[in-house]
């Protein structure tokens, strides 16, 4: 019998966060508390839409958001959070997972995500450590150009970051506003910038209550395929 595949990252995060309209104020660590409860059945309709997901096989008890956590084996890759609380939903999918080089599968669910919600801001990330560490932050802001960054060691910025931010009513000098700058002085993207546009949901805080669905779900043999390219080493 063959050895069951090795994970090869360490660590992970792989999130997709849409805000739909009326886009309220951000939360911190205190007002999240105050956040809408989580919708499961909107999660269910959520889930079957994903086009990394075949069918769900089963809807698994609803756990904190902040308790979930990096797949550790192979099991867990088949494991689909949602969040739905009030104008926001947070999709998380070891699906979308890459390295940037074998892999980029984090592009095609984006783009979905924003042809079927153009209305919405929709950020993603995926971040992978391990050795080394590989990230990915996607944008969309209505009537906005799409912003990318990504990269391993240098990081590739498509698209302005500032002008994101002026477009939801964020000046991006502002304290509290601004994102790091390489020492080129290039714009660098990240959680921090990230959750400028998603209502501060991009980071987990410590004592939250948001809970979330846990679905497992089946694949496609395509996107069984691209999970094993991002996750699998010899």
């Amino acid at each position: 019998m063959s050895p069951e595949p090795r994970i090869a990252w360490r660590q992970s995060t792989l999130r997709i966060i849409r805000v739909h309209p009326p886009h309220g104020a951000p939360y911190d660590q205190h007002t999240v508390r105050r956040a809408p409860a989580h919708d499961p059945v909107r999660a269910r309709a959520v889930v079957a839409g994903l086009p990394t997901v075949a069918a769900v096989a089963e809807e698994l008890g609803p756990v904190l958001r902040r308790h979930t956590g990096h797949p550790r084996h192979v099991g867990d890759l088949d494991h689909v959070t949602v969040g739905c609380w009030g104008d926001v939903v947070q999709i998380c999918d070891p699906a979308f997972g890459e390295d940037g080089v074998l892999s980029t599968n984090l592009d095609d669910v984006f783009d979905t995500q924003v042809e079927a919600h153009p209305e919405a801001r929709i950020t993603a990330v995926c971040e992978m450590y391990s050795a080394e560490s590989y990230g990915k932050y996607l944008a969309h802001v209505p009537g906005q150009p799409r912003l990318s960054a990504d990269g391993w060691h240098d990081q590739y910025v498509t698209g302005d970051p500032a002008q994101l931010l002026r477009a939801v009513g964020i000046d991006p000098d502002a304290p509290g506003a601004e994102y790091p700058g390489t020492d080129q002085g290039d714009p660098f993207v990240g959680i921090e910038y990230l959750n400028l546009l998603a209502r501060g949901l991009h980071s987990v805080f410590s004592r939250e209550n948001l809970t979330v669905s846990v679905f497992r779900v089946t694949r496609t043999e395509d996107v069984r395929d691209s999970l094993a390219e991002a996750w699998f080493r010899d």
